[in-house]
């Protein structure tokens, strides 16, 4: 459903400017309609008998994001915008559905909050891979691994005044 709304809004727009028409009633920019995009999941459904000829990915357990990551994290506050490279993240399971992350401790970036999604297991980003999601409308934030290259990105969101929020993109060690 949410990706007909945003084929939608994208196809509005471009009738907007193949016309050269300025309109104060434009919905949104491409860059807006991308971010928004990446802000939300993506969510399908498919029936037994359709498979359109391709083989269904085999459900799996959540085990496949267990580990230890390494990449960019990144958080801010109000005194600027702070980066790590090589950056340790560890993802461990707090039950058949939950994943934990954290920031390895020790380190400059240990004090990021913590998060724990309730996630599943689905096909989002190709043909038969086990690609590991967090609900959609998670208040957590969002968690994807990606299946095919064991890669993970997690933006996290503040829950209370004492979380310190945090982007990370990496590779599983």
């Amino acid at each position: 459903m949410f990706i007909d709304y945003y084929l939608y809004i994208f196809a509005y727009y471009n009738k907007i400017e193949n016309n050269h028409e300025k309109s104060k009633h434009k919905i949104c920019s491409f860059s807006t309609c991308h971010s928004i995009s990446i802000r939300n999941r993506v969510t399908t459904s498919c029936s037994k008998d359709d498979d359109n000829g391709h083989e269904q990915p085999v459900q799996g357990t959540i085990d496949a994001a267990v580990g230890t990551y390494k990449g960019k994290l990144n958080t801010s506050d109000t005194n600027g915008v702070y980066e790590w490279f090589d950056a340790i993240v560890i993802v461990t399971k707090e039950g058949s559905n939950k994943l934990k992350i954290t920031a390895k401790s020790g380190e400059e970036y240990s004090y990021v909050t913590p998060k724990t999604f309730t996630v599943e297991t689905c096909a989002c980003f190709g043909e038969n891979t086990q690609d590991i999601v967090s609900l959609t409308g998670s208040l957590e934030g969002i968690f994807h691994y990606y299946g095919s290259n064991k890669n993970i990105s997690v933006s996290t969101d503040e829950q209370s005044a004492t979380d310190v929020y945090f982007h990370f993109d990496g590779v599983k060690q």
